[in-house]
């Protein structure tokens, strides 16, 4: 009889209906859309592009006029403006140059910045599409774990229900009901956990989506991306990853700095035109004439030692620091390529492997072992066995599908593909 309740405990696993799904359903493409339109990380970075955009035009700028106004030779004795000849209310005007193409340079790695953080919006995209695609994967991954927990742990209620009874008729040992209760334990323990990993990953993909309605679900399928390119090809997109190009207008910005640092080896200079107007009247009567200014102030770079020498030499160590920045990113993303697209490729021969054998031979494992319990050749520690590995091979199936699918997301981040 207890044989017969195996039987019927494998028999009813084809006919367990799957857990509802709920009527918001989120895929992938919906979260990476959610995740790019509510990014405040994206509008801060256009915001301070914009910034820098309008800041380069300001830098492009002379420095603003100077008016100067005041009275000129004025008697101590009398504060009278019309006594001495050489008294009068003065206005000027200043004008400041800077040394050479200064404000060209600035205004330069000013819009070199500017570009850069554009460079960096859409690398904070594809970083952003990354952790959204990993939250979302790993979400995925809970959630189907349970569900096949949740099969087995009704299965195995199940299987307790019919043993408990038969052991009641003494058809079925204490040993058979504690095992199986057992195995059941084991199960609801491991349910419980994998409920505490799905709302930690429900945690982690709302902080990226903002999706307020409590009631959605992942969707029940791995989104499908095309093969990667070969390695080669790869290799050669990653020189024009957004991350190297921000280094690239850094490079320029540094630059820029270099040719500032060595205009100010020119002068600079001032231009200023003044005019006095003079009051009362000269020893023949006629009024005193009014008088006109003009005079220009130039800068002696005479001693460029401990000043222009120094900037110049900073600005190029900044310049060699940039340039090295850039080889450190690239390496780092070449490592992760190499490293990546090993992963992908061997959890693709080993997804490939248990689809085509050890699922099928574990499921065949587990219905001999049945067969072998029928003909009362073995016992239910066997059959139990025999099932709990077929579950350990759906649950290692899961792992290396989403493992996989995740290294196929830092390939698409490597690429530099929003899609």
């Amino acid at each position: 009889m207890l044989r017969r309740v195996v039987s019927s405990f494998i028999f009813v696993s084809i006919f367990i209906a799957p857990l509802p799904i709920f009527a918001s359903t989120l895929s992938l493409p919906e979260a990476e859309h959610l995740a790019l339109t509510n990014a405040p990380e994206l509008r801060s970075l256009q915001a301070s592009q914009e910034a820098l955009e309008q800041q380069a035009v300001a830098d492009g700028q002379l420095p603003d006029p100077q008016l100067t106004v005041g009275a000129i030779n004025v008697p101590t004795d009398t504060f009278s403006f019309s006594q001495d000849d050489m008294t009068m209310v003065q206005f000027g005007l200043q004008q400041t140059f800077l040394p050479g193409h200064s404000l060209k340079y600035k205004s330069q790695k000013t819009e070199d910045l500017s570009k850069a953080m554009g460079k960096k919006q859409q690398a904070e995209s594809l970083d952003l599409l990354r952790k959204v695609r990993e939250n979302w994967l790993e979400l995925y991954y809970w959630t189907n774990a349970k569900q096949i927990f949740d099969k087995n742990i009704a299965l195995y209620q199940y299987l307790l229900k019919s043993v408990t009874s038969q052991y009641s008729v003494g058809k079925a040992t204490q040993s058979d009901v504690l095992e199986v209760q057992l195995e059941l334990s084991r199960l609801q323990d491991q349910r419980i956990q994998f409920l505490q990993q799905i709302d930690v990953a429900r945690a982690n993909l709302s902080r990226w989506i903002r999706l307020d309605d409590a009631n959605w679900s992942i969707a029940p399928t791995l989104p499908q991306w095309p093969a990667p390119p070969p390695l080669s090809a790869l290799s050669t997109q990653i020189q024009q990853h957004p991350l190297l190009k921000i280094d690239a207008e850094n490079i320029n910005a540094a630059k820029d700095d270099v040719n500032y640092a060595k205009e100010q080896y020119k002068p600079g200079w001032m231009l200023e035109a003044d005019y006095g107007v003079r009051q009362g009247e000269m020893q023949n009567g006629m009024p005193r004439s009014n008088m006109a200014t003009m005079q220009a102030t130039v800068d002696l770079p005479f001693f460029t030692g401990k000043r222009q020498s120094k900037e110049l030499a900073a600005s190029n160590s900044q310049l060699l620091a940039t340039e090295m920045d850039q080889q450190t990113h690239y390496r780092d993303l070449s490592q992760e390529l190499q490293q990546q697209y090993a992963t992908w490729q061997r959890l693709s021969e080993r997804d490939a492997l248990y689809q085509k054998q050890l699922i099928p031979e574990s499921a065949q494992n587990a219905k001999a072992a049945l067969a072998s319990y029928s003909d009362a050749k073995t016992d239910l520690s066997a059959v139990l066995r025999a099932y709990s590995s077929e579950l350990t091979a759906q649950m290692e199936l899961l792992q290396i599908q989403t493992t996989r699918a995740k290294a196929r997301v830092d390939l698409l981040y490597l690429q530099g593909a929003t899609k």
